[in-house]
């Protein structure tokens, strides 16, 4: 007989609030998150070996919403991961008028028992406390994707400067972490733009670290507006990311002061391409495209002219001649403004920008977010080969209008 699981769970009655737009103050944030009235109640779950664990806690939190006029329930206590699973597909089958927030443990091992997360308008919040290996992203975004807000506690020796890196990577997937043990302090790194010029301020999220608080938060304003509000510098104001960005298109003779620097950090950091040549053919560049918001560089691309010996060694491996093309690339956007457009509206911009000059991109073949990138912008793959200095094969790629016009210039 399997033991008995145990755990408190907090129900919770807000401040009643309308949600409304984002607040514009720290302290109205606050007053979104608070609660009017909560109480403790113990649960004692009794699995019988079937699969209706799940379906039976459902019932049960039901019940105590219906005798306690209190939709929100908070576990204060981790749920047992075959439970928790039992309980997704509970929710997966079924929509209660529930607001849940829950936390369990989770490792590579674990996480690939789960079945897809479906939509779900009753769970809000996870908090995930990884105890071995971290599981592939795609896993953690399958929640994301149903709305609800992934939170990562990274436990003991596991909170490598590697782990952190990349969580803190994936912004829009993984939505907030701590870590419960640092070691010798090293995973402290805040991913791999972590060595350009930093965003004002701090994620809202970060200084409303109260659990609770943040499960209130992301009830009322949804995911994706916590997701992108950020505490500014004088500690009160509140900024939405991507509010504001202003495009910018000049020949790097024409970047203001520091700008060339700054966009070879965000190059650098993006980690697709080698840096060999990178502050080399920037200054020699026909055009370079970037994105500001409040005096930071979130985003980049441009328009390179490709040294002679690159157009040979492609015209050797591919038949492919780009005589007088210029490369479209050096595109780089921070993880926390990804999914706004902005690789998108770079690239147009400097499509449009390009005059009579003739258009191509390199993309790894592993690079599956700028290859969406490519494809919305009506671009397609013309010729592959393998690089040395990438150590994997690439694409060459071209805007759909030039491949018809121009389809002399495509390998047969």
């Amino acid at each position: 007989m399997t033991a008995a699981s145990s755990f408190s769970i907090l129900l919770i009655q807000p401040t009643p609030a309308s949600p409304g737009t984002p607040p514009p103050t720290l302290a109205q944030a606050k007053n979104l998150s608070c609660a009017r009235s909560i109480k403790t109640h113990r649960l004692d779950v009794r699995p019988d070996g079937s699969t209706n664990g799940g379906k039976r806690l459902l019932d049960r939190l039901e019940r105590l919403s219906a005798r306690y006029h209190a939709i929100h329930s908070f576990s204060l206590d981790e749920i047992p991961p075959t439970l928790f699973k039992d309980l997704v597909a509970a929710l997966n089958e079924r929509r209660p008028g529930l607001r849940l927030s829950l936390c369990t443990v989770i490792d590579k091992k674990s996480a690939s028992a789960f079945k897809v997360m479906d939509e779900s308008g009753s769970l809000v919040q996870v908090q995930w406390r990884l105890t071995g290996p971290l599981p592939d992203v795609d896993f953690f975004k399958a929640f994301s994707r149903a709305g609800i807000w992934n939170h990562l506690v990274l436990d003991g020796t596991i909170a490598s400067s590697a782990t952190c890196r990349v969580v803190a990577s994936q912004p829009n997937i993984i939505h907030s972490w701590e870590i419960t043990y640092t070691g010798d302090g090293s995973c402290h790194a805040n991913g791999v733009y972590d060595q350009v010029r930093p965003l004002p301020g701090l994620p809202l999220w970060q200084v409303m670290s109260d659990p609770v608080n943040r499960f209130l938060l992301v009830d009322r304003l949804s995911k994706d507006r916590v997701l992108r509000l950020r505490v500014d510098d004088d500690g009160e104001s509140l900024f939405t990311i991507g509010a504001s960005l202003e495009y910018h298109y000049l020949p790097p003779e024409g970047l203001p002061d520091g700008c060339l620097d700054e966009i070879c950090a965000m190059v650098a950091a993006g980690g697709t391409v080698a840096s060999t040549h990178v502050r080399f053919n920037l200054e020699r560049a026909h055009l370079i495209g970037y994105v500001q918001e409040k005096g930071v560089i979130v985003g980049n691309s441009s328009l390179k002219n490709p040294r002679p010996e690159y157009i040979e060694a492609v015209q050797r491996r591919t038949g492919l001649d780009l005589s007088g093309f210029v490369e479209r690339g050096y595109t780089s956007v921070r993880p926390e403004y990804r999914g706004l457009g902005i690789g998108t509206r770079l690239l147009e911009g400097l499509t449009q920008r390009a005059g009579d000059r003739k258009i191509f991109s390199v993309i790894a073949e592993d690079n599956a977010a700028t290859k969406i990138i490519a494809i919305r912008n009506r671009t397609r793959q013309v010729a592959t080969y393998f690089s040395e200095k990438a150590g994997k094969p690439v694409g060459i790629w071209m805007p759909e209008w030039i491949i018809d016009t121009h389809g002399r210039n495509t390998p047969r």
